[in-house]
């Protein structure tokens, strides 16, 4: 008779993805992440294949997580027009910032910088979820109807680097006041290509 499964393992990899997110794969230790996870070292080898099998699941756990939702509501007309969606997008993640203080950032754009997006699997999750977030900018962005393909592309691809920048300011702790003149540039990007 098998031994029961002595942990949660969606609780388990919620614990794990928290510590790639705070501190990032190579800082990660194996210690670290059976404390994190509340796992033994048994129970992580049977039930994982090694520390970049779960670094690789919680990227997967992020998209479908994280990723998903705000592709979603990028998408969700019934959130007004595209531009509408991207300034509340922004104003969500200002307003997180301004009450909780986003030390953690986005997952995303810390594993972006992180050493294990260096070529491999890691790196191809990471860039499909960038292109993603991409292509949601792009599809709020031509709703709207009045850009042209190019233009939009590149107005999507302006939004999205300033949503990056805006995520790894609040991991630094930016002011709100930075945070306004971020979401003042957005405005402008999209009055730009209304214009």
């Amino acid at each position: 008779m098998a031994r029961p499964r002595e942990f949660d393992p969606e609780e388990a990899m919620d614990k794990a993805m928290g510590l790639f997110w705070d501190v990032g794969y190579e800082e990660a230790s194996l210690t670290e992440l059976l404390a994190a996870m509340e796992i033994t070292k048994g129970s992580f080898y049977k039930a994982f294949q090694d520390k970049q099998s779960v670094y690789l699941a919680s990227l997967d756990r992020y998209n479908s997580k994280v990723i998903s939702g705000t592709v979603s509501y990028l998408g969700d007309s019934g959130q007004g027009t595209g531009r509408e969606r991207i300034l509340g997008l922004f104003a969500m993640v200002a307003d997180a910032v301004k009450r909780d203080g986003d030390r953690l950032g986005c997952f995303l754009c810390n594993a972006l910088i992180d050493k294990a997006a260096e070529g491999g699997e890691a790196e191809s999750k990471l860039q499909a979820m960038v292109h993603r977030l991409e292509n949601a900018f792009f599809q709020a962005v031509t709703d709207d109807g009045s850009a042209g393909e190019k233009e939009a592309r590149e107005t999507a691809r302006g939004i999205l680097s300033a949503y990056f920048g805006l995520r790894v300011l609040g991991r630094a702790g930016l002011s709100g006041e930075m945070a306004m003149d971020c979401i003042r540039q957005v405005e402008w990007l999209l009055y730009r290509v209304k214009t």
